[in-house]
C-alpha cells in the first residue's frame, strides 16, 4: 500500500510539530504580578433541556451568560428565562456533564490575512479583530412549551438567516454564526 500523500507535505507537517513542540518546551511563564484579563460581570439566566426531562417538563439549569454577550442577544432572544415559576427548580450544569444548546457567532474580516503562529506556521484569519473579543457564544432554548430542535433551528434563522434580527453582527462579509445542539449523556443499567 503507497502513500495516500507525496513526501514533501510529510516532512512539512513533521518540521512544523517539531517547532511547535519547541515553542512550548521553550516557552516562559507569564511574570509574575502580570494581570490576569478576567471575563467580566455576569447575569445568571436559565436554560431549558432540549434532552433531559422530568415528566413532561424540560430540566432547567442555571447558567451564567457574560453581559457583554447579553447586550448583543438578549436572554429573551436566545430563549432563556430571568426568573423561574415557582414549580421550578435550577440544576447545576457544572459536572452535570450536559453541553447546553448554544448558537456561537463572529463578525467577519472584509479583508482575510494570513497570520504567522508563534512556531512560524500560517493561518487565515477571517473574523474581526475591532473591539476585545472576537467570538461570542450563548446558550439558546425556548423559554416556554415543549423544546424542539426545529423550533431552535427557526428561532436561530429568525436571529441570523437571512433578513434576520442580529444578521448585522456579522459584519459586511466573512462573518458566521452557527446553532449547536444540546449533548448530554443518557444511560440505563439493567
Amino acid at each position: 500500500m503507497g502513500r495516500m500523500k507525496p513526501a514533501w507535505y510529510y516532512e512539512r507537517k513533521a518540521t512544523a510539530a517539531t517547532a511547535r513542540a519547541q515553542y512550548y518546551a521553550n516557552r516562559q511563564p507569564p511574570a509574575t504580578g502580570t494581570a490576569i484579563q478576567s471575563r467580566g460581570a455576569a447575569t445568571d439566566v436559565f436554560y431549558r433541556s432540549l434532552l433531559q426531562k422530568f415528566g413532561t417538563n424540560p430540566a432547567v439549569y442555571r447558567i451564567a451568560v457574560d453581559n457583554d454577550t447579553l447586550s448583543k442577544v438578549t436572554a429573551t432572544e436566545a430563549g432563556l428565562k430571568t426568573t423561574l415559576a415557582s414549580d421550578e427548580v435550577p440544576l447545576r450544569i457544572r459536572g452535570s456533564g450536559v453541553k447546553p444548546t448554544r448558537v456561537h457567532w463572529f463578525a467577519g474580516d472584509p479583508t482575510p490575512t494570513v497570520q504567522r503562529t508563534a512556531w512560524n506556521t500560517k493561518w487565515v484569519r477571517y473574523y474581526s479583530t475591532a473591539g476585545d473579543q472576537s467570538h461570542y457564544s450563548v446558550p439558546f432554548s425556548k423559554a416556554s412549551g415543549t423544546v424542539t430542535p426545529d423550533d431552535l433551528q427557526d428561532a436561530f434563522d429568525g436571529l441570523f438567516g437571512a433578513g434576520g434580527s442580529k444578521r448585522a453582527l456579522l459584519g459586511a462579509a466573512n462573518g458566521r454564526a452557527y446553532l449547536e445542539f444540546e449533548r448530554a449523556p443518557v444511560s440505563a443499567t439493567t
